[in-house]
């Protein structure tokens, strides 16, 4: 029968650093995992603070990408009544909803080449 030891007598593995997390994930995984603009990236890596950052600016892009394309359609509906034409009501919603997926894709862009960045920078610091 074998006996182990006690669990005092086994030394503790060393916590990883930040860099060493980073630099031993597979960029392509984290980049495209930012791809969908939900953060999983930045999970994947454990940045928190990346991803949280990044939701945020997610949310303001497209609340105000869609604030600003209502604006734009409302005003032209405007002019439009005013030059005697018919309101187009439907474009609003289709207006509204084309701004915020364009925030969503520039964000989610922008999170997905910061990702890949941040393998190559955390590599470069470890001389990877």
């Amino acid at each position: 029968m074998t006996s182990f030891p006690p669990a005092s007598a086994i030394p503790a593995a060393p916590t990883p650093s930040r860099d060493d997390l980073v630099a031993s994930s597979a960029g392509w995984l984290a980049v495209s995992l930012n791809l969908g603009c939900q953060g999983a990236g930045y999970i994947y890596q454990r940045r928190w603070k990346a991803f949280w950052i990044g939701g945020l600016a997610a949310v303001g892009t497209a609340v105000v990408l869609a604030t600003g394309s209502a604006l734009l359609v409302r005003n032209s509906t405007l002019i439009g009544q005013l030059q005697g034409q018919e309101e187009t009501s439907e474009l609003t919603a289709g207006a509204v909803m084309v701004g915020a997926y364009a925030g969503m894709l520039a964000v989610g862009i922008g999170s997905a080449v910061e990702a890949g960045l941040a393998v190559n920078r955390a590599r470069r610091r470890l001389g990877r």
